[in-house]
Formats: structure tokens, C-alpha cells, sequence
């Protein structure tokens, strides 16, 4: 309102004021502006003269000063004199406008001084922005930003991590390096086996699920799970036919073994047979089996039991040749998808290694492997996509960049000792440990690395199960790499899986409500031990 004010002054200031444009004005404007008033003075001065005159004419008597035959020079030049004797400053001007506009502009500057202070109150807009603080942080990724009060403290889970977890961890690594040493020596051994240049060739192992990942649920009798890459044995090549099966959320595909042309690299080295090229009845004296590699396929396709099979006798063998280096047993069991090796010590600490087989998809840390990360074992001749190795060196890479003693691993082991070990054996679970472990790593993208300081447990156990609840109402449950544009770009993700179409994996929850409502039970039994752990302590 004040600002209004002082314009429409400022515009009667220049409307009455016209001619003062500036404060410094030349001589010839100057000039013209005095011969200006003198003009103005000199007419006024005659026009108040006539008027006196005709007065005087009006009344009769002898008080009349000039005669009525006065000529009109006469008059012209007592007026001259009169305006000469008048200088510019001698003009009239009435000064009470200027004034006026002077005292309407102090009242309107000092008015915001005079009005009575408003009463705010800064306690109001305070509890205001708390309030929304608080919904912010609900609707958050983050969900929590203070536990509930029928939520386990940070002392009540360290407790129990202590008394189930205690001295696992810190003997996890280690342990992780011998299994790799161990199954290493192995596959070097079955690498020099008689009759093996035709066959699949074997690289070095990769450890990975959860005790590679740095976190283990169980205390006694761990599983190590280790994964073999499988490479196309001289002169052939693996071709990966990818397919979605319907019903299943895992993609699957087939290997197809194709024979190549080795005629180059026959004269030239002579270490190779072109089997391309070379009829079969003329290498069927050859001691090496050329077509050895078939016995492994199911109409051309590799086939995961012939192939799990054949590497369980390579094992075998191996372990029969280096047994005297070590002082443990190792047994292998049969099983249709992997090798599993049970291995007792002296110490009667009882080891459980699992080694499952992959062809790896082109330049990408994706594989085709003969058993899921969460469907379990396949059907032959059908391999199963899995992203363990990438879903490991995200671990590995959040635990470079974590604090010191960070509570994500902490949580994860404790809800999935609660699934498994406290809960009741279920056949055909719903939510499995993969779910959870997708939760956690989908919230470690979400929330800062500080956010994952020791005494912060209770918050982030309480995130994980909140952001759990909320997939399981909304049934969706994203993979975590596939379709997910928010990865960092040092997480190594091909281009193909981060602009594709997200997998959903409670899509199967949306059609099936039976489905659902096991998933919700199992859910709320899992609250339920996690609420009982502030009783217990």
C-alpha cells in the first residue's frame, strides 16, 4: 500500500512540475524560461491595469488619476515599466501544493512505523513443519524415522545377534577363501584328467550367495555355494537361446553346442581336429572322443543332470588323487543340479559346499546356471538366468563405501534366522530369502551409507520390514538389476537389463489371491518374532 502511495505522488510531483526535469539546466533553457515570466508578468500587469481603468471610468468623479483620452502607447508603456521594475523572482507563486504533497509523503513513510507489531506466534508454524517432517519421513523410502514402540530396541537385537551370530562373521571370511582354495585345487586336477579335451572346459570358481556376500543365517553347518564357468570344449562354441517360460518369473534358456571350423588353426598349430570337416568314421580311432561332448547334450542342447552328473565323477576323481594333502573327509552327494560336497574336520566343524555350473551370457556377469537363486533346480535341458555374481559384488561394493560395523548385513541376518530357524518348516513358501535380500539391496540404493551406522539397527530392520509390508499390499516386489535405471554406472549391469522392463516378482501374487494371503501370513508370523525379541531380552 505504501509503495502504491508514493508512485501516484511521484506522478503529481511531475504533473504539477512539468518543466523541472532535471536539477541542472544550460543557460539558453534558463533564458528562455526568465523571458518566459517576464511575458507572463507583463501580460498580467496589463490585464490588471484595463481592470483598474474601467473601474474608474464606471465611477463618476474627479478621483479619476488618467484621462479617458489616455492613448494606448501610454498605457503599453506604464505597463512596461512596471513588469521591468518586477524581476523573475518577484512573481507570485503559491507554494501551499508543494507542501501539501511534502506532508502526505511523510505520513505515508513513517505509517509502517506507527502500526502495532502483528501478534505471530513462531510455535504454531514450528509444529507445523514438524507435522510435515513427520509425513515427509513416512512417506519416505526410508518409512521410519522413530522405532515403534512395540519394535525390539538396538540393545534387544544386538543381544540376540550376539548369542545366535557370535564369531560367524568374523571367521566368514576366511572360511570363504579356503572353500575357494579348495574347490580351485579341485578343478585344476579335473582340468588333466585323461579324456577331458572334449569335453566342456572348467575356470576357476566364483563364491557367491550369502556367505559371500558377508552375511551367513545360520551358525552351525554354513553352506558355501560357489559358481563354476563352463567354456565350450576346441572346435566347438556354446550359442544361448533365451526364452520366457510361462508361470515362472526366472527366464530360462537352452545351450546349443555347435561344432566350428578349426581347418586354420589345424595346419597352422596342428593341436586341433577340425571335427566340422572331418568325417566321423575317420576320427573314430582317435583316443580323445571327439564327439565325447554329445554324451552331455539332449538333442544338441546341454543338458544340466548329464552335465551336474559328469562333473560329480570329476570331483570324485580329483578329491581320490589330492585326499593325502589335507586332513578332512570330503564327501560328495548326489544331487540332480549342483555337486554338493559335505566336508568334516577334526574339530567336528561340518562345512557344506555347493558347486553349481553356468555358461556365461557374452561380456556380462549373467549366467545361465544349472540351479536358481530362487526357483531351485531346473529341468533339463533348461538353464536358469541368474544374477548371483553381480548381486555379490554389489555387496562387496557397499561394504567398501558402508561405516565401520554397519548394521545392513546385521539385518538381514537376523530376519532371515528368524524365517527359517524360528518359524515352523513350511514345504512351498512364499516369500523366500531372496525376497528379503532384494528389499535390503533396492533400500541400500535408496537411503545414504551413513544411514547404516551401527546404532541405527532398529531404524533399518524397521525400513526392511516396512518396505516389505508395502510390496506385499501393492504386490509388486521389483528385481533389483533388471529394469533398474537407478544403479550407479560402476555397478557392472549391461545396458540391455537396466533399460529393460522391470520384473516384478509378487507378480504371481496379483493372480493368485490364495497366493497372496500365505505370503501376508508368513509375513505377519515373521513380525511376530521380531516383536518378541523386546520380551525376550
Amino acid at each position: 500500500m505504501a509503495v502504491g502511495s508514493l508512485l501516484f505522488l511521484a506522478v503529481l510531483v511531475i504533473v504539477h512540475h512539468p518543466l523541472r526535469v532535471s536539477d541542472k539546466q544550460d543557460p539558453a533553457t534558463v533564458q528562455r524560461t526568465q523571458q518566459q515570466e517576464q511575458r507572463l508578468a507583463l501580460e498580467m500587469t496589463r490585464l490588471q491595469w484595463e481592470f483598474e481603468q474601467r473601474n474608474q471610468e464606471e465611477r463618476p468623479g474627479p478621483h479619476r488619476s488618467l484621462a479617458p483620452n489616455q492613448s494606448q502607447g501610454e498605457e503599453e508603456a506604464t505597463a512596461l515599466r512596471v513588469a521591468a521594475k518586477q524581476g523573475p523572482n518577484d512573481v507570485a507563486w503559491d507554494g501551499w501544493p508543494c507542501g501539501f504533497l511534502i506532508i502526505i509523503l511523510l505520513f505515508e513513510l513513517c505509517r509502517p512505523s506507527l502500526e502495532p507489531e502483528s501478534s505471530y506466534d513462531s510455535s504454531s508454524e514450528d509444529a507445523s513443519s514438524e507435522e510435515e517432517e513427520e509425513e515427509d519421513a513416512e512417506a519416505a523410502p526410508g518409512g521410519s524415522c522413530t522405532r515403534h514402540p512395540d519394535f525390539p530396541g538396538r540393545v534387544a537385537l544386538e543381544h540376540f545377534y550376539e548369542q545366535h551370530f557370535q564369531g560367524v562373521s568374523k571367521d566368514l571370511a576366511s572360511t570363504c577363501e579356503f572353500v575357494e582354495g579348495l574347490v580351485n585345487s579341485l578343478l585344476e586336477v579335473c582340468q588333466v584328467l585323461p579324456c577331458q579335451t572334449f569335453l566342456p572346459q572348467l575356470e576357476n570358481c566364483i563364491g557367491v550367495a550369502s556367505a559371500f556376500e558377508g552375511w551367513c543365517p545360520h551358525r552351525d553347518s554354513e553352506a558355501y555355494r560357489v559358481l563354476v564357468p563352463l567354456l565350450p570344449p576346441k572346435g566347438h562354441s556354446f550359442r544361448l537361446e533365451m526364452e520366457n517360460v510361462e508361470g515362472t518369473l526366472e527366464k530360462h534358456g537352452h545351450i546349443l553346442v555347435e561344432l566350428e571350423c578349426m581347418c586354420k588353426r589345424e595346419r597352422l598349430l596342428g593341436d586341433v581336429v577340425c571335427l566340422l570337416h572331418h568325417a566321423e568314421e575317420d576320427l573314430s580311432d582317435n583316443i580323445q572322443g571327439p564327439f565325447r561332448v554329445h554324451l552331455l547334450c539332449t538333442s544338441s542342447h546341454l543338458d544340466v543332470e548329464k552335465t551336474t552328473l559328469w562333473f560329480h565323477s570329476l570331483v570324485g576323481k580329483a578329491w581320490a588323487l589330492v585326499a593325502p594333502n589335507y586332513n578332512f573327509q570330503l564327501t560328495a552327494q548326489p544331487s540332480a543340479s549342483s555337486c554338493k560336497l559335505s566336508l568334516a574336520c577334526e574339530s567336528r566343524r561340518a562345512l557344506s559346499i555347493e558347486i553349481i555350473l553356468g555358461v556365461q551370457q557374452g561380456n556380462s556377469l549373467v549366467f545361465l546356471a544349472s540351479h536358481g537363486a530362487e526357483t531351485g533346480p531346473p529341468s533339463s535341458p533348461v538353464w536358469l538366468e541368474t544374477f548371483a555374481v553381480q548381486e555379490m559384488l554389489f555387496f562387496q561394493w557397499v561394504s567398501r563405501y558402508a561405516p565401520k560395523d554397519s548394521c545392513h548385513l546385521k539385518c538381514l541376518q537376523i530376519l532371515i534366522h528368524l524365517k527359517e530357524c524360528r518359524l515352523p518348516i513350511l514345504e512351498n513358501r512364499i516369500l523366500t530369502t531372496y525376497h528379503f535380500k532384494t528389499v535390503l539391496m533396492h533400500l541400500l540404493l535408496l537411503l545414504p551409507v551413513s544411514e547404516w551406522r551401527p546404532e541405527q539397527l532398529a531404524q533399518r530392520l524397521q525400513d526392511i520390514l516396512s518396505y516389505l509390508r508395502r510390496s506385499l499390499e501393492e504386490k509388486c516386489l521389483y528385481h533389483f538389476l533388471i529394469g533398474n535405471s537407478t544403479l550407479a554406472s560402476h555397478i557392472p549391469v549391461l545396458k540391455a537389463f537396466r533399460n529393460a522392463e522391470p520384473l516384478n516378482l509378487f507378480q504371481h501374487l496379483a493372480l493368485e489371491p490364495a497366493a497372496h494371503a500365505k505370503a501376508t501370513s508368513e509375513f505377519l508370523e515373521v513380525m511376530e518374532q521380531v516383536r518378541a525379541l523386546q520380551c525376550s531380552n
